[in-house]
């Protein structure tokens, strides 16, 4: 016989997440897994990102490896469309490896990517005009994880001098920070 161990407390299932995250007035989105090898580059580091033999389109010729390209995406969509503020997450697989035929669950985790921008609070009378910044979205995170420690790092994706690395019980959880420069524009 096997033993079912119970389930930690402290643990969240993917829907209470997203519960989390709408209460904090965050919308879900959904991207194509199929990205450009570019953005594996530029988003990733990744420039050896899991190829497709057989691509929909010549711009979805790779497995995305992380979450921030399709948030950048959809973000530019909504500021052509003169959205002055943008919070959005994502949960989705992403492909690490595309060594074995049959990839394993380490190989394609599900991950989890937020992106705020514009205005800290929804606009209205009672309260200033104010951006939103990086001590905004360490307090969404906090609202998900207990415990997380953050601690300077560097991410291809992120501005240097601000970015952190997030640690939940001494394991790199992902990362927090401003996108670097050269991509905002």
């Amino acid at each position: 016989l096997s033993h079912i161990l119970p389930e930690s407390e402290r643990s969240r299932g993917v829907a209470e997440i997203k519960r989390v995250l709408v209460a904090r007035d965050y919308q879900e989105i959904i991207t194509y897994s199929f990205v450009e090898p570019a953005w594996e580059i530029d988003f990733a580091g990744n420039a050896q990102p899991a190829a497709l033999l057989n691509p929909i389109a010549s711009n979805m010729s790779v497995m995305r490896s992380g979450l921030i390209g399709g948030l950048i995406a959809t973000l530019r969509s909504n500021l052509n469309r003169k959205q002055e503020r943008v919070r959005i997450f994502e949960i989705g697989r992403c492909f690490l490896s595309q060594g074995a035929a049959v990839p394993t669950p380490e190989q394609q985790p599900l991950r989890l990517a937020a992106l705020a921008y514009g205005l800290a609070q929804p606009e209205q009378w009672a309260t200033a005009k104010t951006l939103v910044d990086f001590f905004d979205v360490k307090a969404d995170l906090a609202a998900l994880v207990e415990g997380a420690v953050l601690t300077p790092a560097a991410h291809p994706a992120l501005h240097p001098g601000r970015c952190a690395q997030v640690s939940v019980n001494g394991h790199t959880a992902g990362w927090l920070g401003e996108l670097h420069p050269r991509l905002a524009q």
